[in-house]
C-alpha cells in the first residue's frame, strides 16, 4: 500500500474514532513529530531535531559534572595565544 493510499486510510479511521482513543492517537503523534522538530542546524548546516538537542544536553551536562570544562579566563589566556 503506498502513502497516499494509507493516508486515505488514516483519514477514515481518524473519523470514526471515539474521543479516549483519538487523544491517545494524537499524543502519540505529536510526540513523535515534536521529538523529530527541527530546532536548529550544526555550524556544518546540519539539521539538529529536539531529540538531538536534549541528548547534547544531557552529555554536556555529563561532562560538566566530571569537571570536563575550561574557565571563562582559561578560555581567554588561550584564545590570546592565537
Amino acid at each position: 500500500m503506498g502513502t497516499t493510499q494509507i493516508r486515505k486510510h488514516l483519514h477514515k479511521y481518524v473519523d470514526s474514532l471515539d474521543a479516549p482513543f483519538l487523544q491517545a492517537v494524537y499524543s502519540l503523534i505529536k510526540a513523535h513529530v515534536d521529538e523529530n522538530t527541527v530546532v536548529g542546524y550544526t555550524a556544518k548546516g546540519k539539521a539538529i531535531t529536539t531529540r538531538e538537542l536534549k541528548t547534547r544536553v544531557k552529555a554536556a551536562q555529563t561532562r560538566m559534572d566530571k569537571g570536563q570544562y575550561i574557565s571563562q579566563e582559561d578560555l581567554e589566556k588561550e584564545a590570546a595565544k592565537w
